[in-house]
């Protein structure tokens, strides 16, 4: 299938290949996505999707990690990865003539790494010390905390990276294991934006990724209730860090572009509620914003900051202010103006990147199902009201629903008397 620009096929194999031909450019981003993140995970493999991601890198039956390292690198591109939650992505960057050796190296380490025991048992400490830097990045830190709060009891609130524990733990036959139940052609994805021969892309993707024919590792894993808590760690740290915010929408709820537009008029920019109230006004943190993130069923909302440990409990209930204020009186006509405006101009501009090209094909394929046009995500972004804006704020920052997650200095005693 194709239209204009892009076309959609999928492989006798299973695989599914999106590509987006954009004229003018020079340049082709190739991204190879795995239906598999820490989300398929139990919990004794918690990590493991992470883990697989950085193991495919050192080593296939053809390439050293060196040569893999270099092959992209020596051409002016760029190779990296990244693990989320529901997927796991592969990624190159390069000049228009070497869109063919991308292909062959990611589809090199994707089909055939090689799993040595001595390179497991390097990396392993790698990903510990990559455990160890998020634990002195409480910015970060928070974020799992509060995803483990918001999806407690399920695998959506465990940490990407994994633990100490389960880290320390997993053997060759764990990594090889999950890699081919997980590492098949239907759960693959393989998404390219930027300039290229369509045919010759599709027969080149065709006779270079070799992998098993399936089935696809199952997506059903029901999301448990959700129930509001406050959770404190305390930690001699010089701020305060905190999370307020609820269980957020899917990717395909009818409120989630209102939800977009509400989150950016309340904390997506210097513009913002939170930012003029919190920072401007009261001078209590240097950042503060709020977040909204979208999962195949599910979703998380919440609004962050570190502060002095001082002025937490006037921060928090600034926010909290700021929250109910929406809640009973809504969002400005001029507030949705502006969000949406904000919102398409940066969905616009980020056309200019071919990366952003190929991740918005993969993921439109992923929750949607099909392509999404542009002008078709900028008409949903126009078409939210005032008062589906309001349904947004009511659903997402109504007290009664709110977690709170701090880290830091401050007691629990401190972090309840907000609420």
């Amino acid at each position: 299938m194709s239209e204009g620009g892009f076309h959609r096929d999928r492989l006798e194999s299973g695989i599914t290949i999106l590509a987006e031909e954009v004229p003018g450019v020079r340049s082709a981003a190739l991204g190879v996505w795995i239906g598999s993140g820490s989300r398929n995970e139990e919990p004794e493999q918690c990590g493991l999707s992470h883990f697989i991601e950085h193991m495919v890198f050192k080593g296939t039956e053809t390439r050293s990690a060196f040569d893999i390292a270099r092959s992209l690198e020596a051409v002016g591109g760029h190779l990296d990865a990244f693990s989320s939650k529901e997927y796991t992505c592969y990624y190159g960057r390069v000049l228009d003539e070497h869109l063919p050796l991308a292909v062959d190296v990611l589809s090199d380490i994707v089909c055939h790494s090689v799993f040595a025991d001595k390179d497991i048992e390097r990396e392993k400490k790698v990903v510990l010390d990559e455990i160890r830097a998020l634990e002195d990045t409480p910015d970060d830190e928070i974020h799992d905390l509060f995803a483990s709060v918001v999806w407690k009891g399920h695998s959506l609130g465990r940490s990407i990276l994994g633990t100490r524990e389960t880290v320390g733990a997993f053997t060759r036959d764990d990594v090889a294991r999950y890699f081919r139940e997980n590492y098949v052609a239907p759960s693959v994805i393989v998404s390219v934006a930027g300039s290229f021969d369509y045919q010759a892309l599709l027969d080149l993707v065709a006779r270079s990724f070799k992998l098993p024919a399936g089935p696809a590792p199952s997506q059903d894993s029901p999301v448990p209730a959700y129930a509001r808590s406050v959770e404190v760690t305390e930690r001699r740290l010089s701020q305060e860090y905190f999370c307020v915010g609820t269980r957020g929408v899917s990717y395909n709820h009818e409120l989630r572009h209102a939800l977009l537009v509400m989150n950016v008029a309340m904390g997506g920019g210097a513009s913002s509620r939170l930012f003029q109230r919190v920072r401007e006004e009261e001078g209590l943190a240097y950042s503060v914003f709020t977040y909204a993130d979208f999962l195949r069923d599910s979703g998380i909302f919440g609004a962050s900051a570190g502060v002095d440990p001082g002025s937490t409990r006037r921060a928090l209930d600034v926010v909290l202010e700021e929250f109910e204020k929406a809640v009973e009186s809504g969002l400005s006509e001029a507030e949705v103006l502006g969000a949406k405006e904000q919102l398409k101009g940066s969905l616009v501009l980020g056309l200019e990147s071919m990366s952003n090209r190929m991740t918005r094909l993969a993921r439109s394929e992923i929750y949607y199902g099909r392509y999404v046009p542009v002008d078709e995500l900028v008409a949903r972004i126009d078409a939210v009201s005032v008062q589906n804006a309001g349904r947004a704020a009511e659903l997402m920052l109504d007290r009664r629903h709110l977690s709170v997650v701090a880290l830091g200095p401050a007691s629990r005693a401190e972090i309840e008397g907000s609420l």
